[in-house]
């Protein structure tokens, strides 16, 4: 079978035995692998496949629509693999996506390539053929969990056996064990993407797993997007206990509210202009002068080394300059406003302010 590394002998189809090849680890140094021995593919019934790791797979109904019209078109391309228990007994291994699609198109039987030895061994070896998919996260850390919970092997065996460090191993499986059996299952159905259960509900489960189940419950019911998800979980973090109770309860309507008030925001932004906008960012200036004025007695009485009255100057002084660059940019617009003005009508802050003491000097500073 040109194309497909599949040689045939008689009525029986063998996957083709290649050279030694090696797969590219960008973390970990290369590693070798010997393909072992040629692998028998065949056509076999549906009834003698067992699905026991479905349990690991994301469901993902768009690609097996997709996956069902090009069986229809071309027929089924690649055989899936499955690891023999029996005579006429085999466990999918890896094809679940294809499986499902077969069944769409009404297929009985499925094109398989059949493995022999250990069932664990057959885990390892998909896991190491990094080359031959992208895993989702998710999926790769249930593989890992079932090689460590049911065949007992440690994170060094499991990371020796798949080309990879022990980190590598142990992230993943401690990912697993953070989110809930039913978060998990809400993932496996597609209603919660891997990640947001990766990147929003697996911090929150191990601080609050009260707060993570509450989330995705709400979350199965409406998606959001991951720019909503991002924009949510960065407001969580900065909540009081209060508001993140509301917010994992009432998602939606936290997100409505955030929305309208980025819109009130905006319409006010407008309707003052760039005026309303240098007032405000003035009174904010005004205000954070106030208190490093009140931190002055503070920082410089108690006669601070010269390295530490060096660090704490130097933003007072850059800060100066800039000033300085903007009272000179205001004279300037101020005199060609008025050109034939001889007295400015700009009049520097320091000579109306009341009390000259108000203006710090790094000179004068203690």
């Amino acid at each position: 079978m040109p194309g497909h590394g599949l040689t045939g002998w008689g009525d029986v189809i063998f996957a083709g035995a290649r050279e030694w090849w090696s797969i590219d680890f960008p973390v970990e140094s290369e590693r070798v692998m010997d393909p072992g021995p040629c692998r028998e593919v065949k056509e076999i019934e549906m009834a003698h496949l067992e699905l026991r790791y479905a349990h690991t797979r994301i469901e993902r109904p768009e690609r097996v629509l997709a996956l069902a019209s090009s069986i229809e078109r071309y027929g089924q391309i690649l055989p899936v693999i499955v690891w023999r228990q029996g005579v006429h007994a085999f466990v999918l291994i890896d094809g679940y996506l294809r499986v499902k699609a077969l069944k769409r198109c009404l297929r009985d039987t499925v094109l398989a390539e059949i493995w022999e030895g250990k069932e664990e061994e057959a885990l390892v070896e998909i896991l190491a053929r990094t080359h031959s998919r992208k895993w989702d996260l998710l999926e790769e850390a249930a593989l890992l969990r079932e090689l460590h919970d049911q065949y007992h092997l440690s994170q060094s065996q499991i990371a020796s056996r798949v080309g990879r460090k022990q980190g590598w191993v142990s992230g993943r499986l401690a990912l697993s064990q953070a989110l809930s059996e039913d978060l998990l299952e809400l993932v496996r159905k597609g209603a919660i993407s891997t990640w947001t259960a990766t990147r929003v509900l697996a911090p929150i489960a191990r601080a609050m797993p009260e707060h993570a189940q509450a989330l995705s419950e709400n979350l199965s019911k409406t998606s959001l997007s991951t720019r909503e998800m991002a924009l949510l979980f960065r407001h969580y973090q900065k909540a009081n206990r209060r508001q993140r109770d509301n917010i994992v309860h009432e998602p939606f309507l936290f997100l409505r509210a955030l929305r309208a008030r980025e819109e009130a925001a905006e319409a006010t932004g407008l309707k003052e202009g760039p005026e309303g906008k240098w007032l405000r960012e003035f009174r904010l200036i005004a205000h954070l002068l106030r208190d490093l004025l009140r931190a002055v007695p503070t920082l410089f009485g108690s006669n601070p080394s010269t390295l530490d009255r060096s660090l704490l100057l130097y933003p007072f002084e850059e800060s100066q300059g800039l000033f300085r660059k903007l009272e000179n940019q205001l004279r300037r617009l101020s005199h060609e406003d008025n050109p034939g003005d001889s007295a400015s009508h700009f009049e520097p802050l320091s000579e109306r302010s009341p009390n000259p003491a108000d203006q710090p000097n790094p000179q004068t500073l203690p």
